[in-house]
């Protein structure tokens, strides 16, 4: 499929290099840090951008992020505020407002033209930075810093572009990146991650740090208050994700210990109904739960009825440095002191 496909990848690389030629960057009047990949989706991204905002807010800035919104049917640039309570994931996608009810004390700017969003809406947030969301192949905005995610456990594809292959851009374009997190770390063997930082240092000089998914814990649907655990050691369990990395979210689970006796898994950024959800409840028994992903669940919970969402338990995990902590500590506050 790959050979049959290479040719449209060529044409991709071509409208890509075309699309970066003609697109002049435009300067933000605040320091803009980018968090990207090379890859079509599975790295970690999301909850990166979630623990750069956390880290911004706990240093007393004023963070903003600028996000396109992959899949939503609106069309209007939203203005995300105070944690979105009433917006519907439909109209803003669901990473957007995932990111804005996680840090509630950041705002959320969903637009096409990020550029024009952000300076419409400037007077109204005064920030102190704007983190760039999914920037690594946004061309018309200039930053101070790209940060780039690569998975451990799948970090450069076959080594194609899309559609052959999952690269965005082949892995010389890290010499943009002033920071590569190596995500998914605890997956693969300690030879291996050596082996990739030996790899990526043949195209870039950013300093690397390495990090996994921990903290982990069970939340009600509304992502605010603890599930009880003890209903999942008890009772027959599910899992259901639609996710960049799948397997990354079967792990976690087992991490604590649950073991379902199924596990569904969507296409990234499955768009849910309630009459899917209802089936698929239905098939499981009334007496079991389901555990599925942050980001599935601020969609589900737009649709599903409220009986049903008793049954659902949320599990929530945040990046862990397994190294380089200080490094992206140290290289985001310089950044943004130097503009």
């Amino acid at each position: 499929m790959a050979k049959i496909l290479y040719p449209f990848s060529i044409a991709y690389r071509a409208l890509s290099a075309l699309d970066r030629k003609v697109s002049a960057p435009r300067c933000l009047d605040a320091p803009v840090i980018s968090v990207g990949n090379l890859t079509w989706g599975g790295t970690g991204k999301t909850p990166l951008v979630i623990e750069l905002l956390k880290f911004l807010v706990k240093n007393n800035l004023k963070p903003v992020v600028l996000t396109r919104g992959y899949g939503r049917s609106g069309k209007i640039p939203l203005l995300l505020k105070n944690g979105a309570p009433k917006v519907n994931p439909a109209n803003s996608g669901d990473e957007p407002l995932l990111i804005a009810k996680s840090v509630p004390e950041a705002c959320v700017i969903v637009a096409a033209d990020r550029y024009a969003a952000a300076l419409s809406f400037r007077n109204k947030i005064n920030p102190d930075v704007y983190v760039l969301d999914d920037g690594f192949q946004h061309w018309k905005i200039k930053r101070d810093l790209d940060i780039v995610c690569i998975n451990a456990s799948n970090p450069f594809g076959n080594g194609m572009l899309i559609p052959a292959g999952s690269l965005r851009e082949k892995p010389s374009a890290l010499k943009r990146a002033g920071l590569i997190i190596i995500t998914n770390s605890d997956t693969v063997c300690a030879k291996r991650l050596l082996e990739l930082k030996k790899e990526i240092s043949k195209y870039s000089k950013a300093p690397v740090a390495f990090t996994y998914y921990g903290g982990l814990q069970y939340k009600k649907i509304d992502l605010k208050t603890n599930f009880n655990f003890k209903l999942l050691k008890n009772s027959k369990t599910a899992a259901i994700s639609g996710i960049g990395f799948s397997e990354g979210f079967r792990k976690s689970v087992e991490k604590t210990g649950i073991v379902c006796e199924k596990f569904i898994s969507l296409k990234d950024h499955k768009k849910y109904d309630k009459k899917m959800l209802e089936k698929i409840f239905a098939s499981a028994g009334k007496e079991s739960y389901f555990i599925t992903t942050s980001k599935d669940a601020v969609k589900i919970n737009a649709v599903l009825d409220e009986k049903n969402k008793k049954r659902v338990a949320v599990l929530t995990a945040a990046p862990q440095f397994k190294n380089g902590k200080e490094i992206w500590e140290k290289t985001i506050l310089r950044k943004i002191k130097k503009r």
